[in-house]
């Protein structure tokens, strides 16, 4: 895995963790929900939990996207799993997903503005010359482009 890629998904997180602090913890996945990085509220590395919070997230996305055939929808681009005490939210685009475990009744606008903005800052990132892929294409469903504009 590119080394950038990996410290762009760790700024991203602390960028998120910076502006949200409804997020407890942040993961950026492969699509595959290979883990790239892991935090904690903190500043704490999270990967410790990062394998678990990777196959979650990844567990998330396709009971979401089965549901999604079922209806015969386009495909998933953002999910919220809510519970008494939390939620899980889960961003993702053609390659990455982001996700983010909060505390109980989060702000759910916010709180999928800024997973779109930490996806958006890794993509960018990988778009960067010296990065890895060819950064020709943002893999980013059209309704999150621009979002934070």
């Amino acid at each position: 895995m590119n080394g950038s890629i990996q410290s762009a998904a760790r700024q991203a997180l602390s960028d998120l963790l910076d502006v949200s602090p409804q997020v407890e913890c942040a993961i950026v996945t492969e699509r595959t929900g290979d883990p790239i990085a892991t935090l904690r509220r903190g500043g704490i590395d999270g990967n410790g939990i990062a394998d678990d919070l990777g196959l979650l997230v990844r567990r998330v996305l396709e009971q979401a996207d089965r549901g999604r055939v079922e209806l015969g929808r386009e495909p998933v681009t953002q999910c919220e799993v809510s519970v008494g005490t939390g939620s899980v939210f889960v961003v993702c685009d053609a390659q990455r997903m982001v996700a983010a475990i909060t505390e109980a009744e989060p702000t759910v606008g916010l709180v999928f503005y800024d997973l779109k903005t930490a996806l958006r800052s890794v993509r960018d990132a990988q778009a960067e010359p010296g990065a890895s892929g060819d950064g020709t294409a943002s893999g980013m469903p059209a309704d999150m482009e621009g979002a934070d504009e």
